[in-house]
């Protein structure tokens, strides 16, 4: 991965974790929500592009960036759920 792909992973991270920061309502999960976002984009990119699976394009990259952000918010937000009960 360049340096281009992981400045695009982190700023898509960091919009996924600002959105689900306004979307939780709490004061305290801002810095979080963003490091679970910005890590889940460029650890999923790091495996993608790894393994090859995905060619080097502005889009792919974004993508990838976006699903894995806003799945490992998911699983984190989901376990903070369930952790609470």
């Amino acid at each position: 991965m360049t340096a281009e792909n992981y400045i695009l992973a982190t700023l898509a991270g960091f919009l996924v974790g600002w959105i689900a920061n306004a979307m939780s309502k709490s004061r305290f999960s801002f810095p979080i929500n963003l490091f679970v976002a910005i890590f889940g984009a460029i650890l999923l990119n790091f495996f993608v592009q790894t393994s090859e699976k995905l060619d080097d394009h502005f889009f792919s990259i974004l993508m990838v960036s976006l699903v894995g952000s806003s799945v490992l918010l998911g699983f984190f937000h989901l376990t903070r759920m369930l952790e609470r009960r």
